[in-house]
């Protein structure tokens, strides 16, 4: 009995060893596969840097590319300069692709990296673009409040409708626009009530109004971008309201005292239907600023808080109109000098700017809706991909060539 039970022992030692053993074994191994991701991961970002710089060369000498023509000598323009196509194609034909290249002819293991370059679609002015503004980005109610706040809508449920019930008109004129914006046939829920109108809303509301509406002039949500600021007046909650978006009276069913008298979203001049969202400070009216938080306190709604925001706003345009104190001799005839324009940083400009002359200060969170693009630069989108055996790193950025440099709008990766 001693001898079997010594012998169990022994083994039951044995494999409790090799189980701790297969447990390093395995840790091993595991920190061993995290190390080469980690070092694969790097790799392939510094990719991405590499195509950074091709894209780079791309754009500060594309201007120069000569049109093609059918007894060019693509040898020796090739020997003259390697991305000569490339220039070429972005100047001629507005885009162009880069590779994939591999960083090393000898490895073939060493990556490949690709660039893509076109005249972006955003355009530089100011305007927000209006699409932007649902549910896919996570601030569009915020962002609506405010604008909202501008035209004198209350933020309470104390808009009493013809029919005599008592809504949010903030909310429904937000869930409306979402519903005709989005692609889903839910109808828009905020603070866990229904607000917007779906196609069934509208049929609803055309049956009521059926003399008053001709059969080609009813429309459903578009569910995607609208393409004229004309076509707001198919939402069904300026339909109903007509004056929220050419001005006057919303409800003038009610006695005079009750009545909500305003100058009508279209009037504000706030709006466009392209760009990325974002406003562009070296393009824009203080009406503009006065829809992106940071600028406007969106927590606050009395007139000392408005009135200060509307001080910040003001201060950042008129500065573009007084010359930086380090440039002391003035071009002949100008009148703007834009955020960014003398350095790559346009944020910290600009507040040093408004600071300096208009002692106002304007928040960090309002960075991230705005951008800064000179009025005479052509805008560029790039994405660039590093590929490393499985693995691939991606960036994405909007930039324009100032002074023989390029300049980034954005970077995202």
């Amino acid at each position: 009995m001693r001898r079997g039970s010594a012998l169990l022992m022994a083994l039951w030692t044995i494999m409790v060893l090799s189980v701790i053993v297969m447990s390093f074994s395995f840790e091993a191994r595991l920190q061993g596969g995290i190390n080469v991701y980690v070092q694969n991961k790097n790799r392939v970002k510094r990719l991405v840097e590499s195509g950074k710089i091709l894209g780079e060369a791309v754009l500060v000498g594309y201007t120069e590319a000569k049109q093609w023509s059918e007894d060019e000598d693509e040898k020796a323009l090739l020997e003259e300069d390697r991305w000569y196509k490339e220039k070429q194609a972005l100047k001629y034909k507005s885009k162009c692709s880069i590779g994939p290249i591999l960083l090393d002819e000898e490895d073939k293991d060493s990556g490949t990296v690709e660039v893509e370059i076109s005249v972006s679609e955003q355009e530089g002015k100011g305007g927000l673009n209006i699409n932007t503004l649902y549910s896919q980005d996570a601030n569009w109610m915020t962002r609506w409040q405010i604008i909202l706040d501008q035209l004198g809508i209350s933020r309470e449920e104390d808009f009493r409708t013809e029919d005599g019930k008592t809504i949010n008109l903030q909310h429904y004129i937000m869930g409306c626009w979402n519903d005709y914006r989005d692609d889903d046939e839910a109808c828009t829920q905020i603070d866990g009530k229904d607000c917007g109108a779906e196609q069934k809303e509208y049929q609803r509301w055309y049956e009521d109004h059926e003399d008053d509406v001709a059969e080609e002039d009813r429309f459903g949500p578009a569910n995607g971008e609208i393409t004229d600021l004309k076509e707001l007046s198919r939402v069904l909650c300026f339909r109903e309201y007509p004056a929220l978006l050419t001005g006057g009276v919303v409800n003038p069913y009610e006695d005079e005292k009750k009545q909500i008298k305003v100058k009508g979203l279209l009037s504000m001049g706030i709006f466009s239907v392209s760009g990325d969202g974002r406003i562009n400070v070296n393009d824009c009216t203080v009406a503009q600023l006065l829809t992106v938080p940071g600028i406007y306190n969106e927590d606050e709604v009395d007139e000392d808080v408005k009135s200060e925001s509307k001080e910040t706003a003001e201060a950042i345009v008129k500065c573009r109109e007084i010359m930086p104190q380090e440039y002391d001799v003035p071009e002949d005839g100008r009148t703007q000098w834009g955020y960014g324009e003398f350095t790559s940083d346009w944020w910290s400009d600009m507040l040093q700017r408004t600071s300096e002359e208009f002692d106002v200060e304007i928040n960090q969170s309002a960075q991230k809706y705005l951008k800064a693009v000179p009025d005479d630069s052509t805008v560029f989108s790039m994405r660039i991909t590093g590929r490393l055996m499985d693995m691939s790193y991606t960036a994405e950025c909007e930039c324009y060539v100032k002074d023989g440099t390029v300049r980034y709008v954005s970077w995202k990766e």
